[in-house]
């Protein structure tokens, strides 16, 4: 079999890089990494709600971090096409903080969680302008033991 590399990124790597580099800032807990990605006036979409601007994301990545404190994400595939990149990850983590969104405060279970989430992100001048972020939030609670498993 040949390999072939090219020297410079394509559009394609670079965007797909970019994806995983936002992945990695949420497993250090580098939040400003985990939202350096996109861009200023960026939308994500996903079933806790819509966040607009770089502020209402990266509040939402705090939401995360504050309740998964120890949560690391696998990048288990991912595909880029043009300026679109799917991303699929399985994220693991301890509940151990303060869940809160759509009008719900869950305190810490402590329970362990396996969550797989699939985002499909638009990019616009080499940022992230427009993500959509599917996972099972039903599921999740489920995991924490505040429904029963579906």
């Amino acid at each position: 079999m040949t390999v072939i590399t090219q020297d410079k990124p394509t559009t394609y790597s670079a965007n797909g890089a970019a994806v995983k580099d936002s992945i990695l800032g949420l497993n250090r807990g580098n939040l400003d990494q985990a939202v350096a990605p996109y861009a200023d006036d960026a939308e994500i979409i996903d079933p806790s709600g819509t966040h607009t601007g770089k502020k209402e994301i990266l509040a939402s990545f705090e939401v995360w971090h504050t309740a998964f404190p120890d949560a690391k994400g696998d990048v288990t595939n991912q595909i880029a096409e043009g300026d679109q990149v799917l991303t699929e990850v399985t994220f693991r983590g301890t509940h151990t903080g303060v869940l809160k969104g759509n009008g719900m405060t869950v305190p810490p279970t402590g329970k362990k969680i396996n969550m797989p989430v699939a985002f499909v992100d638009w990019f616009k001048n080499g940022k992230i302008k427009r993500e959509r972020g599917y996972y099972d939030l039903a599921g999740l609670m489920a995991q924490l033991g505040l429904s029963p498993k579906p």
